[in-house]
């Protein structure tokens, strides 16, 4: 296999992003996912073969925020995973220094693929908003992970409409 596959979530117990391999315990309630590795000692024999276990390092995860690494990274090589939310150098994510719009990575018909999301700060009209890409034709230099969308989310929040949004509760509340 050449290509790596991981997984990341946070922890439960402290709320710490953990990377590692997805282990889902199988029950329906409640419902456990693990994130984390396996050491495994050398061995020569069969994968049905009992397995010396030299490490377990698996923790409980909140299943809502398990995203999987896309195999790519970023201009500082920082690993890109589902959720995380890049800063663009090409037109239209940046024109004339500015950073008009942010791509959130997503997986959707059986791609990782970038969605758009206008720069709440920007000033364009925002026609790109609401695209979609695949990442098949990748330059890691004209891309930076800036956050993700669990620990970052107002990096693709709109001002205007969170006030609207709080106004209408406000609005609702009274009657």
């Amino acid at each position: 296999m050449n290509r790596e596959i991981l997984f990341r979530g946070k922890r439960v117990d402290n709320g710490e992003w953990v990377e590692g391999y997805l282990f889902d315990d199988g029950y329906q309630k409640p419902r456990h996912v693990f994130v984390g590795d396996l050491v495994i000692a050398e061995y020569n024999g069969m994968a049905y073969d009992e397995w010396d276990i030299e490490g377990i390092g698996f923790y409980d995860v909140d299943p809502n925020t398990v995203c999987q690494y896309t195999g790519l990274t970023d201009k500082n090589d920082k690993k890109i995973f589902e959720g995380d939310i890049l800063r663009g150098f090409q037109y239209p994510f940046c024109h004339d220094g500015e950073y008009n719009y942010y791509a959130e990575i997503i997986f959707a018909n059986c791609s990782f693929m970038t969605y758009t999301h206008k720069n709440p700060l920007s000033c364009v009209v925002g026609i790109s908003d609401g695209n979609t890409e695949l990442m098949e034709c990748w330059a890691s230099e004209d891309w930076e992970v800036i956050g993700n969308i669990y620990d970052n989310p107002e990096l693709l929040e709109d001002e205007n409409e969170k006030t609207q949004d709080n106004k209408r509760e406000k609005k609702n509340d009274e009657i």
